[in-house]
């Protein structure tokens, strides 16, 4: 597991009033659990989707393992997201579901299962 990095960071979506991320900094280290709790609407998600580069900040900088993410396309950044809806694949099982990413990575099904 690696170390993520959030430093001052700012998401502003627009026409919304308010920003979804306001000047957010935190580090959660190697092997460290964090769980974000909040109600509906107030960045949780947008967070999470900044780490996997599904958004760009606005203002600040996201660091994996002391590296920029700057730039840095989703599928380069190695982090795995399971979304809250199950609309992502619906034709899939919750099993192929998790698998997928491994099987992207061409990992033998033997060890997929």
């Amino acid at each position: 597991m690696a170390e993520v990095e959030l430093r001052d960071v700012t998401r502003h979506f627009e026409g919304a009033q308010a920003r979804a991320v306001d000047s957010l900094s935190l580090r959660v280290s190697s092997g460290e659990f964090l769980v974000l709790v909040g109600p509906s609407g107030c960045g949780k998600s947008t967070a999470l989707r900044m780490i996997a580069g599904l958004d760009a900040p606005d203002r600040g900088e996201v660091r994996i393992e002391g590296r920029s993410m700057t730039g840095v396309a989703p599928q380069d950044r190695d982090v795995a997201m399971v979304f809250q809806g199950y609309a992502l694949y619906p034709h899939m099982r919750v099993r192929e579901i998790m698998g997928f990413p491994l099987k992207m990575r061409k990992v033998p099904r033997e060890e997929r299962e």
